[in-house]
């Protein structure tokens, strides 16, 4: 079940209160920040302070078995566990897509960094699956311009060409629309979030959300206080990697945590002991390994090219690991 997902585990500071900065001189996407930061990740992951995550689930957040109602109070669900597509051309988005809908995957992350929105879109259209029951989210790359207005044009200018890619599939509506990365400043980050809200507004769009955010970018949004909530941070969060804090402080704001690495480094790591855990319930080291971390109150977003592995990840809500075993598991990175 290997991740084609470009890893940027160690992007997190030792601390979670340090802006989580990527250079904006230059295009930047997970494939190219891996360049820049897998050489410290190691260093960053070992330094940090590994702890077994309390259930960080906000007030605001109401668990209802394999879905969640987020802060905006959305009345459509927001199932845990997300298919999201990789970098691959159009036509393979279509046949994962519809292999994905035929496995019973409803939530769906089509990021405009993997480039095959269209491909996705039109195998929506084509599975004759009501739209009111798919969740589905889009994202904006516009962290390499700087100031606020620069942010706005830039996120409105991609919250435009999203919708022109989903229409391929007759989406006229997101309901979700998720910021790549922030911006290299407050201003920034404001202006990315004002041009949310006008989609918003303008009824293209039910929730926004943030990716790779730190408390203090979440804070330049919040400072306002009537400003739209981010209802998702996605983040590296998993058995391998799951710093001091990382839900709490996304808790505290009625932030839920997605991670976009569930997997990462952590089969070939520590797939022995998982596997030896889910024994206990007939299930694989990748599924416990995804359990962890829905049932510390997170939620996940994963790929695969393979039937059976589509399937593998979504029969995750049908058994509980202990609070000794959440522990063991939490440890095993320390």
């Amino acid at each position: 079940m290997k991740l084609i997902n470009i890893l940027i585990v160690g992007l997190l500071q030792q601390t979670t209160t340090t802006a989580l900065q990527l250079p904006s001189s230059t295009e930047i996407t997970r494939r190219t920040a891996v360049s820049n930061l897998i050489a410290s990740s190691t260093a960053a992951v070992a330094s940090s302070s590994l702890i077994y995550p309390q259930s960080a689930m906000a007030d605001e957040l109401t668990v209802s078995s394999n879905a969640i109602t987020l802060n905006s109070q959305n009345k459509k669900a927001f199932p845990l566990a997300s298919f999201g597509l990789q970098i691959y051309n159009d036509d393979t988005a279509y046949k994962l897509t519809l292999t994905a809908l035929e496995v019973g995957y409803r939530n769906f992350f089509a990021s405009v960094l993997a480039g095959n929105q269209k491909g996705f879109a039109r195998a929506i259209k084509d599975s004759g699956i009501p739209r009111d029951e798919l969740y589905i989210c889009g994202t904006v790359l516009s962290n390499r311009v700087n100031g606020e207005e620069a942010a706005y044009k830039k996120t409105a200018q991609g919250c435009l060409e999203n919708m022109q890619a989903f229409s391929a599939g007759n989406i006229d509506k997101l309901d979700m629309i998720m910021l790549d990365y922030p911006g290299p400043n407050d201003e920034s980050v404001r202006g990315q979030w004002k041009a949310f809200e006008e989609m918003k507004t303008n009824n293209l769009v039910d929730d926004l959300a943030v990716s790779n955010f730190s408390p203090a970018q979440l804070d330049a949004i919040l400072v306002n206080p009537s400003a739209t909530k981010p209802t998702v941070n996605q983040l590296p969060f998993s058995v391998a990697f799951h710093p001091r804090d990382i839900l709490e402080y996304n808790a505290k704001r009625g932030v839920h945590v997605q991670s976009w690495s569930p997997l990462s480094r952590v089969l070939g790591r520590y797939g022995t002991d998982l596997a030896s855990i889910g024994k206990n319930y007939g299930k694989s080291a990748a599924q416990v390994g995804l359990r962890w971390i829905v049932q510390s109150g997170a939620s996940f977003c994963t790929q695969s090219k393979s039937k059976s592995h589509f399937e593998e990840d979504l029969k995750v809500f049908d058994f509980e690991l202990t609070s000794e075993e959440m522990k063991r598991i939490a440890q095993l990175a320390a």
